[in-house]
């Protein structure tokens, strides 16, 4: 059966010790990994995110970011679909971007929230 997974790329510093051409190699060996994988139909979502934004704490209390350390720092994400997690992390992997610094975080997409499905068996005992 077909899941659905997020990879969340990390690290907004990755470029720091690279020049302008090799910044641009790299982009596009990345986007070319991306585009292949779109087109054999693995990739459903594939963005770049912008290095600052907004953290909420629930008291309506906005922060400017980016708010950790930039090789934590989320630069960009995608939605793929895999049959297992092993295939999962296969294309996890192939990702051309771990050789540049940058580290992914692999998550599958729930079809509820876990804590939902927790109360729901805890509710059914």
């Amino acid at each position: 059966m077909t899941s659905e997974y997020l990879l969340l790329i990390r690290n907004t510093a990755w470029q720091k010790d690279f020049s302008a051409a090799e910044i641009e190699k790299v982009l596009n060996e990345f986007s070319g990994w991306v585009e292949r994988l779109r087109k054999e139909g693995k990739i459903k979502v594939a963005v770049p995110l912008e290095h600052r934004g907004k953290l909420f704490d629930g008291q309506n209390v906005m922060v400017d970011g980016p708010f950790i350390e930039a090789k934590e720092a989320i630069a960009g994400l995608i939605i793929f679909e895999a049959e297992s997690m092993e295939e999962a992390i296969e294309f996890a992997n192939s990702a051309t971007c771990l050789k540049f610094g940058q580290t992914l975080e692999l998550r599958p997409i729930a079809t509820e929230e876990p804590e939902r499905h927790a109360a729901r068996i805890a509710n059914s005992r």
